[in-house]
């Protein structure tokens, strides 16, 4: 069931990249996946496992570029230190690694509809004001390629 929640999970990212509104202006190139090779994480500093929080860029709520940002969308995050809320699931903090790159690379405990999984994604920012996405890269299941990135937009506060 773990295997299921995670693929659907991650083609649902998929298919919500691959709408949205067409672009105006030529997109920033995106930051290569900080989870393929151990030489682009930084050296973690002191307690960078269980306890250390997401970075403050990434907090907050986000959503497709489409979206709405209504809590009740089935692709809105709610990114806050120590967890990520997802459509009818949650992840709580396990460890997390910042990337040269300035991205960084979660891992979450899984929490929903009455399943417990873990989850690995790389965050990371592109654009400014209006035009900022949150870049979400989830791992790919063993032997499969990884899903194409999800762009989100920030949602009002």
């Amino acid at each position: 069931m773990r295997r299921v929640r995670a693929a659907f999970l991650a083609t649902a990212f998929a298919l919500a990249a691959c709408g949205g509104e067409p672009q105006q202006e030529a997109a920033a190139p995106e930051p290569a996946p900080a989870t393929t090779a151990g030489s682009m994480l930084k050296e973690p500093a002191s307690g960078s496992t269980a306890g250390s929080a997401i970075p403050a860029q990434f907090i907050g709520a986000w959503d497709a570029e489409t979206g709405t940002c209504d809590p009740a969308s089935d692709l809105r995050l709610d990114i806050n230190p120590q967890a990520i809320g997802f459509y009818e699931s949650q992840g709580t903090l396990i460890r997390l690694a910042e990337a040269i790159d300035g991205s960084t690379v979660v891992e979450l405990a899984m929490e929903g509809e009455g399943d417990t999984w873990d989850m690995t994604m790389t965050l990371s920012l592109s654009g400014a004001g209006a035009a900022e996405r949150l870049i979400v890269q989830h791992r790919g299941e063993p032997g499969q390629p990884a899903p194409e990135p999800l762009r989100l937009k920030r949602c009002p506060t």
